[in-house]
């Protein structure tokens, strides 16, 4: 009985329907939460951004007296405030500059939900 296939099961197309139905569910949930865990980690970025500088504004009025120019200029351009003389680009909108606001004169960055930097 070389020929017989007596006791052997194939996959129904059901059970492949199945499948597919149930990875197409799961993919459907899954990749969603991972384009919001990178635009969360793109905002935090953003924020440790504003928070490093504004440190740094702070300690350039401690050392030199005077507040650093809105578009932050003069202090890009000293190796003891950014080693590598450029300043950090916002990871939320690629492009926007971080300035100074001339009333209380700090770098605010993006507020969550909302993508258009100051």
């Amino acid at each position: 009985m070389a020929g017989s296939r007596s006791g052997q099961r194939g996959v129904s197309i059901g059970e492949v329907v199945l499948v597919v139905l149930l990875v197409s569910i799961i993919a459907a949930i899954v990749i969603p939460r991972f384009k919001n865990i990178t635009m969360d980690a793109k905002y935090e970025a953003c924020r440790t951004n504003v928070a490093n500088i504004n440190a740094l504004v702070q300690l350039y009025y401690i050392k030199e007296g005077t507040w650093p120019q809105p578009d932050l200029s003069d202090i890009v351009i000293d190796e003891e405030y950014f080693p590598e003389l450029q300043m950090p680009e916002c990871p939320v909108t690629p492009g926007a500059a971080y300035e100074i606001w001339p009333v209380g004169h700090r770098v605010t960055g993006h507020v969550k939900g909302n993508s258009v930097h100051p």
